[in-house]
């Protein structure tokens, strides 16, 4: 008789950590509607005694294509050359009153150390940063900020095709740092990009368009599907949620699929971590 084995999964603990900076990179189809999920969990984690501040970055306007496969205002479309981060603080901060900044600037690596902060007493709230971006300069960007915090920012990657996407976590560029004990815990992730490399490579079947001409169905290009973004980002935003509120993160990466609808995780497991070290 065959004996059944599990493998032991692990998880990575943040520790006693009461203050949040999250900074979402780009504010299209997945990053809008993940800032409006982050706004509500930014005012449910301050019911319980918990700071999330939140910071937008994205140096797009609003424009009428973008209105109903992205979480922008109409409004904001008819009066033109309003920043996209601009129109979702506004709306955000006025339902929730909370102080989400919103950078109107193309995210280049630099910009960390002016968002990047440390209490007076020397300590550093946990930093959270979140790339939402369909192009792979903006990840290099991103990725390079990750290699110069090495360990000390962590870093969600969330992206989409047509019907399916991923979304991947982890702070190190350094995986020699990466430690399971006894006790079922981890010691840092390989960074999203590190996982997947490839994310940093230019996609050669990608098409020029963006994502709202994608959904175009006057566009040659095959329609995206209009929950694609949307399941992107509430998957990233559970991420957030678990990485928030529990202080723990459970797993490296989920990728999914709408036709037909599936999603798988992969946990954190010895195997799982150590074909990073080969």
């Amino acid at each position: 008789m065959d004996t059944l084995t599990m493998e032991p999964t692990y998880r990575v603990v943040l520790g006693d950590v009461n203050r949040f900076r999250i900074m979402v990179v780009g504010a299209g189809g997945t990053g809008s509607t993940l800032a409006l999920f982050l706004a509500g969990l930014a005012f449910h984690a301050r019911q319980k005694g918990i700071q999330v501040e939140l910071t937008l970055v994205d140096h797009d306007v609003v424009e009428l294509k973008n209105c109903g496969r992205q979480a922008v205002s109409l409004q904001a479309a008819q009066v033109g050359g309003v920043p996209k981060v601009a129109d979702l603080a506004l709306r955000t901060n006025a339902a929730y009153g909370l102080d989400i900044e919103a950078w109107p600037v193309k995210y280049e690596a630099g910009l960390a150390r002016d968002w990047f902060h440390r209490d007076a007493n020397g300590s550093a709230p946990a930093h959270l940063i979140i790339g939402c971006v369909d192009n792979h300069l903006g990840r290099q960007e991103i990725a390079r900020t990750i290699t110069a915090f090495d360990g000390r920012i962590w870093a969600i990657d969330s992206g989409n095709e047509q019907h399916s996407g991923q979304v991947l976590i982890g702070n190190l560029t350094d995986v020699s740092r990466i430690r399971l004990d006894r006790l079922g815990l981890c010691r840092g992730l390989p960074s999203p990009y590190v996982q997947e490399p490839d994310l940093l490579e230019p996609d050669p079947a990608a098409h020029s368009q963006s994502c709202a001409e994608m959904g175009d169905g006057a566009s040659l290009a095959e329609p995206q599907s209009l929950m694609v973004n949307r399941m992107a980002a509430t998957i990233a935003a559970q991420y957030v949620a678990t990485f928030v509120l529990q202080r723990q993160v459970l797993q490296l990466g989920s990728a999914f699929n709408l036709d037909p609808p599936t999603i798988r995780s992969r946990l954190i497991t010895a195997a799982t971590i150590g074909q990073y070290h080969q």
